[in-house]
């Protein structure tokens, strides 16, 4: 009986190890930011419907993400990350960045959100008016950050614009709010959920959503909220991690997050190859959004 007993505790026990098998899952940015919920919505969802893996969610903040891009790259074990825009843009806009992009591979699409243009009580035509502009961004190398250069680029003739880096997009808006910063970009839904403390300009895309003007030669610069791999694990880990996850954002409570910050999706992302195009094909997107623009 206790020889029984003492093989019963030991299957249990190895039942657990297997099970409790832990995943690192970093996001670079402020945990509280509506793409940080979705994000660990998900991942809280993922550990209710297996037992295979155990996501621990885990943030580092800084350098427009490429602190936790690094630390996921140096990291052992299982880790994965989710990151945005920046991930792309980053790169190109800092050199000296020590992360490569054949370093990761695309393991899901979280999804596509616009960017909102916002100020306090000001209209796009007002701040062109100004000789000096001031624009805040979520931190150099954010994709604030590149949307900022993207869209002032077009008005530079004959006016000072300056770029005030931020730790995060709340820190940015709330200097906008106060009137100490003549705008910056955050993502739609987080606008909206401001209310009337700050002015929607106008916003990234092609879809009018909410009468919001679309802002000029902004069409193709959305958020981007991907989920990324290290480059060695195996392609079968890939495929198993990431059915989980797609399974696990179908339920409500992710889907809610995402409806209320406009994301949006094609299906056909969910298909592995299609992953593998369009990363290569993002990158040379901001490759070529990047040309010409010298960060400050």
């Amino acid at each position: 009986m206790r020889t029984l007993l003492i093989t019963l505790i030991f299957c249990i026990a190895s039942t657990a190890a297997i099970a409790a098998e832990k995943v690192s899952a970093v996001w670079p940015f402020t945990p509280a930011s509506t793409q940080g919920l979705y994000y660990r919505a998900i991942l809280e969802r993922a550990n209710k419907e297996q037992t295979k893996y155990e996501f621990v969610f885990d943030h580092k903040v800084g350098a427009g993400g490429a602190i936790a891009t690094q630390h996921v790259h140096n990291l052992q074990g299982t880790r994965i990350l989710a990151h945005s825009a920046a991930y792309f843009a980053r790169p190109f806009l800092y050199p000296e960045t020590q992360y490569k992009f054949e370093q990761f591979k695309p393991l899901m699409i979280m999804g596509f959100a616009p960017a909102a243009l916002i100020t306090k009580g000001k209209t796009l035509e007002q701040i062109l008016a100004q000789k000096k502009i001031n624009v805040a961004t979520a931190g150099a190398g954010s994709s604030t950050h590149l949307l900022a250069e993207v869209f002032f680029k077009q008005y530079k003739e004959g006016r000072d614009i300056a770029m005030i880096h931020y730790k995060d997009t709340n820190e940015a808006a709330k200097d906008v709010i106060s009137g100490q910063i003549d705008a910056t970009f955050e993502f739609l839904g987080d606008a909206k959920a401001r209310g009337d403390l700050v002015s929607i300009i106008g916003i990234t895309g092609k879809s009018i959503i909410d009468n919001f003007r679309l802002l000029p030669n902004m069409e193709e610069l959305t958020g981007i909220f991907a989920i990324y791999a290290p480059r060695e694990m195996p392609a079968s880990q890939v495929s198993e991690i990431q059915a989980m996850l797609l399974r696990a954002e179908k339920h409500e409570s992710v889907q809610t997050l995402y409806r209320r910050d406009f994301t949006y999706k094609d299906s056909s992302m969910s298909v592995p190859g299609d992953l593998t195009a369009w990363y290569s094909r993002t990158i040379k997107q901001f490759e070529d959004y990047t040309k010409g623009i010298k960060v400050q």
